[in-house]
């Protein structure tokens, strides 16, 4: 497989723009890597543009969250997806060789890989570049590096989740290369347990490098519930707010842990999920806790118990295409008899009640469903909570930390799904039947599908827990026929 890599400038001055500024910025020209790279500001720059492409609808824009993601975990109903010519109706029944969605899987490993190429360019350079160019120094370099090499790895991982069966399905055969150096022409397809192995170097070393920013007393504040997505008032420099949209100390810990449980290496995955789980500001308190249920009308997306998050400012709009029903196009909903089967199960859960939850019913077409609120366009969202998009969150690592409990106390573990169920309004002890390890994963499944309706996780827990409603094959995208990245 071939890389040639473009590098966008976003634009000349980041230091002195408002936070939302620099998130959303858009390319106005195109400059050599050599150029972009004869200053700090130039990797302030490119490390911008890496974050924008991965908020690209190809990626976790749409494609990685709400839309293929949740096709493919059977959040919404078949018959609600459209035409046959629709690439939703196509990607809910897997049929991956489909004129209209094969230029979706190549577009999301281009894009993928695109991203990959841009990440290494930015690596070779900085790490050769004089400290004295940053404005932060050594300190500033140290965090661009690390937060670099975290993307790399996440990006990797997401390839590996969609082209390679999971661990608990893994028949040891090569499926995707791991591209770690730039310019490079082609490298070795691994298998998967070799690119999982490389995914958690790169974690390990980009943690340590962002751990002397991120871990200072005073600036932790940044990552605390009210400043997390925003602090633009905390800091002189916006390159260094809003630290919950970037690859911070303890958002790569959760992607540790998320790709620890992956891997089926259960105690690494509790021990970083827990670091999550009691991570402190500099008075003692908890970093993280679960949104309050009563404000969940007005803040779907639960930002106070997001660790990581990316920002699309035309999020609503690439979601408007979907949730209004036409003859072709489809919707992104559930079936109103579907949402009650579910609800049913426990009446209380404010994900997904209507009244003051996450999920609005719609009654305007020729039947009830139902959609979710996260993306649409509501006048009592703030511009913040549109261009949200949601990728790690407090209640997956709860999720993590009792699949290894689970393991020997199914009962440990089904108290901590019900520490996300509770806090989302369930009755206690709706989990007390929980006596098995697989009891736990169908437990899980079910919590998650309301959890994570409109973020794409759903789909990779079924894999990782190897229970899958259809054929195996169903669960691996078959490579492009063209894999090469522009």
């Amino acid at each position: 497989m071939k890389i040639k890599n473009i590098i966008l400038v976003l634009c000349t001055s980041l230091t002195f723009c408002s936070c939302s500024d620099w998130l959303d910025v858009s390319p106005n020209n195109q400059v050599d890597g050599e150029n972009l790279f004869n200053s700090g500001n130039g990797y302030r720059i490119a490390l911008n543009g890496i974050y924008k492409q991965m908020s690209s609808q190809n990626l976790w824009g749409e494609e990685l969250t709400w839309g293929m993601a949740d096709v493919l975990g059977q959040q919404y109903t078949k018959s609600n997806l459209g035409s046959t010519d629709s690439k939703y109706w196509q990607a809910c029944q897997y049929k991956y060789t489909d004129k209209t969605l094969e230029p979706v899987i190549q577009s999301i490993w281009s894009t993928a890989y695109n991203t990959i190429a841009n990440c290494n360019e930015l690596i070779k350079n900085i790490e050769g570049a004089d400290p004295s160019i940053f404005q932060g120094k050594t300190l500033e370099q140290g965090l661009i590096r690390g937060e670099a090499l975290a993307l790399r790895a996440m990006l990797h991982f997401e390839v590996l989740r969609l082209f390679a069966p999971s661990v608990a399905a893994d028949d040891g055969k090569k499926y995707v290369p791991y591209y770690a150096t730039f310019p490079s022409v082609s490298e070795p397809y691994l298998t998967v347990k070799e690119v999982l192995a490389k995914i958690e170097k790169d974690l390990e070393e980009a943690r340590g490098l962002v751990q002397t920013y991120d871990n200072q007393k005073g600036y932790k504040l940044l990552m605390t519930k009210s400043y997390r997505f925003e602090g633009g008032d905390l800091v002189t420099d916006m390159f260094y707010a809003s630290r919950g949209f970037r690859m911070s100390y303890i958002a790569i810990t959760a992607l540790q842990a998320r790709v620890f449980s992956y891997a089926g290496e259960s105690k690494k995955a509790y021990d970083a999920a827990s670091e999550v789980i009691n991570y402190t500001d500099d008075n003692g308190e908890k970093m993280f806790t679960f949104t309050a249920n009563a404000s969940f009308n007005t803040n779907p997306k639960m930002k106070d118990d997001l660790i990581f998050a990316l920002s699309n400012s035309k999020e609503v709009e690439l979601f408007k295409a979907w949730d209004n029903m036409d003859e072709d196009a489809g919707m992104v909903s559930i079936d109103y008899d579907d949402y009650t089967e579910i609800l049913d199960e426990n009446a209380n859960d404010r994900r997904w009640n209507e009244s003051g939850g996450m999920v609005e019913i719609h009654s305007d077409y020729d039947w009830y469903c139902v959609i979710s609120k996260k993306y649409m366009d509501d006048a009592s969202y703030t511009d913040l909570d549109k261009r949200i998009i949601p990728v790690i969150r407090l209640s997956e690592m709860h999720y993590i930390r009792g699949e290894y409990l689970a393991e020997t106390d199914p009962a440990s573990g089904a108290l901590e799904l019900e520490t996300v169920a509770t806090n989302r309004g369930c009755t206690a002890g709706i989990f007390s039947y929980v006596s098995t390890l697989e009891e736990y994963q169908e437990a899980v499944l079910k919590d998650a599908r309301k959890e994570f309706l409109g973020e794409g996780q759903l789909y990779y827990f079924y894999k990782k827990y190897n229970i899958l409603p259809n054929s195996k094959a169903n669960f691996i995208f078959p490579l492009p026929d063209n894999e090469m990245v522009y």
